[in-house]
């Protein structure tokens, strides 16, 4: 399996979901809303490509590979998604397009967009202490 928007998107939930404890294939279908035997078939390609690891408990740990590629995708989408929301775009049209958008960008558009969104933070914080 290429590392590609299906895979980043995995690595996104799998990521956001060790935040808050074990990780089950079953949690990762609900969040993406696909069936459990569709997540098992991505989960043992990414394994076999080095992202992930299967435990026999059926639980979902990362690799160092995997932590890395999941750190980043969530770098991306939190970037774009703040960048979006600083602008006015309400929180869940924000994510969805965030979503969408996070596949396809370079490391010099990110690093732009994270000067912009530091920017926007500035201003912001600026306009709170002129009040």
């Amino acid at each position: 399996m290429e590392q590609n928007q299906k895979v980043e998107d995995y690595m996104r939930i799998i990521t956001r979901l060790r935040e808050k404890g074990t990780v089950r294939g079953a949690y990762i279908a609900r969040e993406l809303g696909v069936s459990k035997p569709t997540v098992s078939v991505a989960l043992r390609e990414m394994e076999a490509e080095g992202f992930l690891s299967i435990q026999p408990d059926r639980s979902v740990e990362l690799t160092e590979k995997g932590e890395r590629l999941g750190k980043y995708v969530i770098e991306r989408n939190d970037v774009i998604f703040g960048i979006l929301t600083a602008l006015g775009v309400d929180g869940k049209t924000a994510r969805a397009d965030a979503c969408r958008m996070e596949h396809g960008i370079s490391e010099e558009s990110l690093a732009a967009l994270k000067r912009l969104r530091q920017r926007l933070i500035q201003i912001s914080d600026e306009k709170t202490d002129d009040h």
